[in-house]
C-alpha cells in the first residue's frame, strides 16, 4: 500500500549514518521502523490533509526519537574503576522533586528548555486523536503520560549504563520533564479539539452550499 512509502522518511533522516554503516544508527533505525510500521497498520490515510499530517508526524517522530531515546552506546568510551562516586552520579543527575528544575530554569532564563519540553508531545497527542489511534481524550492523556514516563525511564537506563560503564552518552532524568510533556500533550489535545470543530464547521458549510 502507498502509505508504507512513509517508512522511507526515517531512512532518509538517517541516510548518512546508514551509508557509513554505523551500527548504532542501523539498530535504532530498526526500532523506529518497527514502531512506525505498527502505527501505519492502524492508520487510514484518506486525503491530502492526512498525507501532509502523516509526513509531518513521521519527520517529527524521527526528531523526537533522536533527541530523547536514540542510543549512542555501542562503543566503549574509556576504562575506569567502578567507585561509589560513579554510582552517586547516577542519582545526582536524576531529579525526583516536582517543579525543582522548572524553577531553576526560570531563574536562569532558560525558557527555551521549558517551552521545548512543553510542546514535545503535543504533536503526538494530536496525531493519536487525528488518526484515531486512541478512541477518546482520556485514553490519549494516559497514553501520553505512559510515553513520557517511558522516555524518562529509558534515559535513566542510558544514564546508568553511561555512569557505571562509560558506554553511550550522559542523560538526565527529571520528573519535571514528565510534568511538562504531559501538559504539552494536553495542549495537543486542545489543538485537535479546535481542529475538529473547525473541520466539522467547514464540512457542514460546504455541504450546505452544495445542496443549494
Amino acid at each position: 500500500m502507498k502509505k508504507y512509502l512513509l517508512l522511507a522518511i526515517p531512512i532518509i533522516y538517517w541516510r548518512n549514518s546508514i551509508l557509513y554503516f554505523e551500527s548504532e544508527a542501523i539498530i535504532n533505525l530498526i526500532v523506529v521502523l518497527t514502531c512506525l510500521f505498527y502505527l501505519l497498520r492502524i492508520t487510514v490515510i484518506k486525503n491530502l490533509t492526512d498525507w501532509i499530517i502523516s509526513v509531518l508526524f513521521f519527520g517529527y517522530f524521527c526528531i523526537l526519537f533522536n533527541r530523547t531515546v536514540f542510543f549512542r552506546g555501542f562503543t566503549l568510551l574509556g576504562d575506569h574503576d567502578l567507585t561509589i562516586e560513579y554510582i552517586y552520579n547516577v542519582f545526582y543527575t536524576t531529579n525526583f522533586i516536582p517543579l525543582k528544575s522548572i524553577l531553576v530554569q526560570l531563574q536562569a532564563s532558560l525558557l527555551y528548555q521549558i517551552i521545548g519540553n512543553t510542546i514535545m508531545l503535543a504533536p503526538f497527542s494530536f496525531s493519536m486523536l487525528y488518526f484515531k489511534w486512541t478512541k477518546n481524550y482520556k485514553k490519549t492523556f494516559w497514553y501520553s503520560l505512559l510515553i513520557t514516563i517511558g522516555i524518562e525511564f529509558i534515559q535513566f537506563v542510558e544514564n546508568v549504563i553511561y555512569r557505571l560503564f562509560q558506554i553511550g552518552m550522559n542523560r538526565s532524568t527529571d520528573i519535571d520533564d514528565i510534568i511538562l510533556n504531559t501538559f504539552g500533550a494536553c495542549i495537543g489535545m486542545v489543538c485537535y479539539y479546535l481542529w475538529n470543530k473547525i473541520e466539522h464547521k467547514y464540512i457542514r458549510k460546504d455541504s450546505w452550499m452544495n445542496v443549494r
